[in-house]
């Protein structure tokens, strides 16, 4: 192609054609620009698929995150529903020496947590993403990036916060003499007594709950109800890619 346009611009210089060339020479710098301008329109067309292409995988990603968030919070949920649930039979006098064995749940009420725990991959990659992408606005990864930013550290905090409590209460625990047959679930009087009359146990209960059921159930309740509705956003997005 090239010793073509320098054959006819040769042709036209000793045929002092000089208007011709002239008009050849803008028509080819033309034609050459045009011809970079494709390039870049293709090249940025590559660019784009290669991101929307890796996009569309993180927010794949994103999804097996959050439908395994969703059904690990919907068992946490579960577990400190009953959890509540014992917990005021405790705080409201409704365990007693005569019906104890009716919860046997309530003498760990305060010494076992399920802290939660949100699966970060695809927000890991949707970072990396939206900081490549910091002029471009994207509604739906605006969400996401909110509803990680807000739920990751307070999760943290609250997991953070039951486990103290529970190391805590596990202290207390050893300083009675019937210590070891409660690790072993062998129950004696002493222990008995403490934990359906004591209200020691029962300010221990309330305490614990007031961390477990309205706050760390709450986060949990409400960050499973965010997630579902990301997902629906996500299922749609990619469906209509």
């Amino acid at each position: 192609m090239l010793k073509i346009f320098r054959s006819v611009r040769k042709r036209l210089l000793k045929d002092n054609k000089f208007k011709s060339y002239i008009l050849y020479a803008i028509g080819e710098i033309l034609l050459v620009m045009i011809g970079i301008l494709l390039a870049l329109q293709v090249n940025n067309w590559n660019e784009r698929r290669k991101t929307k292409i890796q996009l569309n995988n993180t927010l794949s990603t994103i999804v097996n995150d959050l439908a395994l968030d969703t059904l690990v919070a919907h068992q946490i949920i579960k577990y400190y529903e009953i959890n509540q649930k014992n917990s005021l039979r405790v705080i409201n006098k409704e365990i007693t020496l005569d019906n104890y064995r009716e919860c046997p749940s309530c003498a760990s009420l305060i010494t076992i947590y399920k802290p939660f725990n949100i699966q970060t991959k695809g927000y890991d990659l949707l970072k990396k993403i939206t900081s490549s992408q910091a002029n471009k606005k994207d509604s739906l990864l605006t969400d996401l990036s909110q509803l990680y930013s807000l739920f990751i550290p307070t999760l943290e905090k609250s997991n953070d916060r039951l486990e103290n409590d529970v190391l805590k209460n596990l202290e207390s625990f050893k300083e009675h003499d019937w210590f070891v047959d409660w690790t072993q679930q062998k129950f004696n009087q002493d222990m008995i007594a403490y934990f359906s009359t004591s209200e020691d146990y029962r300010k221990k209960v309330a305490a614990h709950n007031l961390l477990a059921s309205k706050n760390h159930l709450l986060i949990v309740t409400s960050y499973k109800a965010n997630a579902k509705v990301m997902l629906e956003k996500i299922k749609e997005r990619l469906e209509s890619d």
